[in-house]
């Protein structure tokens, strides 16, 4: 019995601990999707404008080069290419790999995770 409880007060802290993260402001503009599960969960590619160094260079399917992107997931809706987004995000490097069915490994910018999205336009 003990050994039970300690096994399940390590495991509830580290449910606890791996919810914190250091999410931070960012605007920018959708430039490209990837799959993620189908169609219910996307990864955007989007454009930064704000902060301006947190994305690396990214080439999407029409072959159209941007800097400064990131690619991220769980938005609480379908975005649209050129779309002005707002928000929170956290950054998290192996989201695709650990939660998607398609990783796309021939990119090499960051990932990260919505916590606050605002579609401007």
């Amino acid at each position: 019995m003990r050994k039970l409880t300690l096994l399940v007060a390590a495991v509830a802290m580290m449910v606890a601990c791996s919810d914190k993260h250091d999410d931070f402001d960012f605007t920018g503009i959708v430039v490209d999707y990837e799959e993620c599960n189908g169609i219910q969960e996307m990864g955007y590619a989007v454009e930064l404008s704000s902060p301006t160094s947190r994305g690396g260079s990214y080439t999407t399917r029409e072959n159209k080069n941007y800097d400064n992107v990131v690619v991220i997931y769980g938005a609480d809706r379908l975005l649209k290419a050129n779309s002005k987004i707002s928000g929170r995000i956290y950054i998290d490097n192996k989201y695709s790999k650990t939660t998607c069915s398609r990783h796309y490994t021939d990119r090499d910018v960051p990932e990260a995770v919505f916590t606050k999205l605002k579609v401007e336009s």
